[in-house]
Parts: structure tokens; sequence; C-alpha cells
């Protein structure tokens, strides 16, 4: 399992068992050491208290000696080590008015340690370092001072100290291979999820199914889904919108087709000029369906781009998409009416351009020839608002929701122009801005278009003259 940083590739089960084994050989070096510590601590008080022992067995075999000693005349007595405690301790006896009445062989006639300083010490003896103890008898008339070597007691020491890290070491081999255990069952459910998503073919869309996963992974998986989801409905729409668009281009292209036929068999000049009109009205029906899907293909690649928004006027790009259909409705002898105020959005210019020029072009192609087609612009409380209004019949409430389908067309529609596209890309418009679409009746007689967006910072404008700037969306 391994993934790359910086190009360098890299292992996540390897760095988490040489983390787990850094961390497990550090408890165990600190471990080691308390216990060691521990031990020598127990060990030195062990030591001190066979010397505390030493110490007042020589205090009561040594009373009768020096008694002995005192009564012959003698001062210091010097006596053979080996034959009281053996050449490891050393040890003086001082009387109270510090005359030094007994003493070892190899000990020196100074004092070991301070006689007012009772109790164990570790002093430098000839060059040695050594644990000394000084104590009184019980009828305070002596005073003992014994030395033992610090080395002597080290010596002892070490066999039991090698002993103690055989089971340390042991745990230590047990600890590492439990952490290599853990950190590989661990990342088992890692290695299953790339497993299922490596083995799989590329239409293969189904959600991971990763058992036991754990709860860091559980958002990756859900995301790897959620992603899986996306683009399986992504391509449910490709094909839907692929079957439906060849659908709708069989018909116009097919009618294209006949018109050229029947062009070819006239040998009148008046009716192969009809023929040919009617040829270039099919073909500009079948360049206007091209150009809807090509549009709708684009308004869903912009969906991505919401953070690129950029402060629009919403009026002044309803005035230029009117100046652009204004031909339109001449042609066709209507009338295009502008009630534009102020308002600032936030969106994608080309996107809301196209939401209006759709809404016109709809309102066009189903109002009646010669009548009038009302844009209005303007802002009401916290959101702006573009309305498009016409005389045409309108479309009842219950298809209101399924005229924003792709493709989808009104039953025994007045109009035979179109695909039933326009709306659909009027709603992802609406949608990639998070806007809001009504469609209601107007007070026209037809349709009317309500389209919200929220509103951005204000900017000054004076009221377009004969507007109602008092409620600009009164009649909505």
């Amino acid at each position: 399992m391994s993934y790359t940083t910086e190009g360098r590739p890299w292992s996540l089960r390897a760095r988490l068992l040489l983390l787990t084994s850094a961390v497990t050989i550090t408890a165990w070096l600190v471990g080691g050491a308390a216990m060691f510590i521990i031990a020598r601590h127990v060990s030195d008080t062990l030591f001190d208290q066979r010397l505390r022992d030493i110490a007042g067995a020589l205090l009561t075999f040594a009373d009768h000696e020096i008694d002995e000693l005192q009564q012959s005349g003698a001062d210091v007595v010097h006596i053979e080590g080996a034959q009281t405690l053996g050449v490891r301790y050393r040890y003086q006896i001082w009387s109270k008015r510090g005359e030094l009445l007994l003493v070892s062989v190899k000990a020196p006639r100074t004092p070991f340690a301070p006689f007012d300083e009772p109790g164990f010490s570790t002093r430098l003896i000839d060059q040695i370092p050594m644990r000394v103890l000084v104590l009184k008898s019980g009828d305070g008339t002596k005073l003992l001072q014994v030395a033992e070597p610090l080395a002597a007691r080290s010596f002892e020491l070490s066999p039991e100290l090698g002993l103690l890290g055989i089971p340390l070491l042991l745990s230590l081999t047990f600890l590492v291979g439990v952490s290599a255990w853990l950190v590989r069952h661990a990342t088992r459910a890692l290695g299953e999820s790339a497993r299922q998503v490596t083995q799989r073919s590329p239409d293969d869309l189904r959600p991971l199914e990763v058992a036991h996963a754990p709860r860091e992974l559980t958002p990756i998986v859900a995301a790897v889904n959620s992603l899986f989801a996306r683009i399986e409905n992504a391509l449910a729409t490709e094909r839907r919108f692929t079957s439906a668009a060849a659908h709708e281009l069989r018909t116009p292209l097919a009618a294209i087709k006949i018109q050229a036929q029947v062009a070819l068999r006239l040998t009148s000049g008046e009716e192969r000029q009809r023929a040919l009109e009617r040829l270039l009205q099919s073909i500009d029906g079948a360049a206007h369906i091209v150009d809807q899907l090509l549009t709708i293909s684009r308004i869903d690649g912009l969906i991505a781009l919401r953070a690129g928004a950029t402060r629009l006027q919403l009026d002044t790009i309803a005035a230029h998409v009117i100046d652009e259909m204004r031909p339109i409705a001449t042609r066709r002898g209507q009338r295009i009416v502008e009630e534009l105020q102020a308002a600032d959005i936030d969106g994608l210019e080309f996107a809301v351009a196209v939401l209006l020029r759709n809404l016109i072009d709809n309102a066009l192609r189903y109002g009646p020839l010669g009548g009038t087609v009302r844009v209005r612009t303007g802002t009401q409380d916290d959101f702006a608002f573009a309305a498009v209004e016409d005389e045409g019949p309108g479309i009842a409430p219950e298809q209101r929701a399924r005229v924003f389908e792709r493709f989808y067309r009104v039953p025994n529609s007045p109009s035979t122009e179109g695909c039933g596209i326009g709306l659909a890309i009027v709603k992802a418009a609406v949608e990639m801005h998070r806007a809001q679409i009504e469609l209601g009746r107007s007070e026209m007689g037809g349709l009317q278009a309500l389209v919200r967006f929220a509103a951005a910072a204000p900017r000054a404008s004076a009221p377009a003259d004969g507007a109602d700037s008092a409620s600009p969306v009164a009649a909505l």
C-alpha cells in the first residue's frame, strides 16, 4: 500500500509500524531504566542493611577483645582482616574521647568519616570509593566506622542484571511483533478498499463495501461512494441526453432531406423557391436544436465554476439580450417592452444571459403574432428578480414542474418549433446561481416566468422613467 508525496513513494503501513516500534522501544528503554534504578536502589538498601548488621555484630564481639587489650596496657591492636570480616571490609573502633581502639588490616589510622555524622555516607578512602557507616555502641562509649568498596557491590549485582535483561528482551520482541500484527490488521481495510477499486471495470460503479472499516476510513469510503454515485448519475444523464438528442435531431434532419428531395423534383421556379425557403426553415430549426444542445452542455460544464462568480448588473444584461432578440420579435410583428430597474447579483454573465435569452425566446415562440412580451428587472427585500411575461396560452399548473425536464414538451403545444430544452437550460442556470424560478399566470393573460436571485450590495441608480419605484414587483 504505497502512496506518493512530492514524487517519493512511501508506505502508510511501514510508517505506522516504524512509529509503533519506536514508541515501543522507547517505552521499553524507559521501563528498563526505571527497573534498573529501582533494582539498584533495592540492592543498595540490602547492602546497607547487611553492612549495619555486620557493624552491630562487630561491636558485640569487639567489646571483649578491647577490654582484654586495655587490661594488658595496649592502646591500638591490629587484627588480621581475614580472621574477622575478610578483605572486603575495613573498620575502625574509636573511644568517645577519639582514641583509636581497634583497627582492621589495611585500614588507615585516620577516621573514615567525621564522628559527628552518624549513619551512611559514600567516601573516597585511599582513592577507592567506599560506603561508610558510622555507628555508636549501645552504652555510647565506643564509635564504629566500617567501610565497604562500592566495586564489590557492583560485582555481585551484575549477574542479576544479566538475568533481568532476558525477560526485557523477550518482552521487546513480543511487543514489536504485536505492534506489527496490529498495524497490518488496522490497515487491512485500506488494502481491501484499494483492491476493490483496482479490480473493477470502468463501468462498475457499485458502492465500496468494506467490512469492519475503522472510523478514520469511513469518510473516505463514503466520499468515494458518493463520487461513484455522482459519476453513475452523470453517465446516466449523458446516455439519456445522447439518446434524446439523437431522437430530436432525427426529425429536423428528415425534414431537411424531404425538402431537398422536393426541391430537386420541382420544375417551376416559384415552387422551387418556396421549397428552398422551407428547406432553410428546417435548417434553421436544426441549427437551433444544435445550439440548444451545445448551450445546455456548456451550462452543465459551468456548474463547477460557481466560485468564479462576479458582480453583475442584471438590468444591463437584460437590456443587451433584448437588443439581440428584438429583430426576431420584429419579424413576427411582436413587441418587447422593457421595465428595467437596477439589480445587482453575483453570478456568471454567460449563464445569466442564456437564462434570459431562453425565457424571452420562449415567450416570443408561444406568444401570438403581433403580441407583446414584457421584461422586468429590479429588487425587493433581500433578492433581485427578473420577470418575463407574454400573452400566450400559458402553462397549466399541473405541467409547470415537468416543463423543466429535458426534451419534455407540453402536450398539444401550439408551437411546433423547439425541442423541449429551452426551459431545461433555464433551470440549469437557475440552479447554478442557487436562485429560484416560479411559473405563474401573467396579468397580460399568458405565462409569467419569475427568477429570484440573492441580491448583491445595492448600487445607486435612479429608477427608469415610468417605473413604479415604490413597488417594482407589485404585479408579481
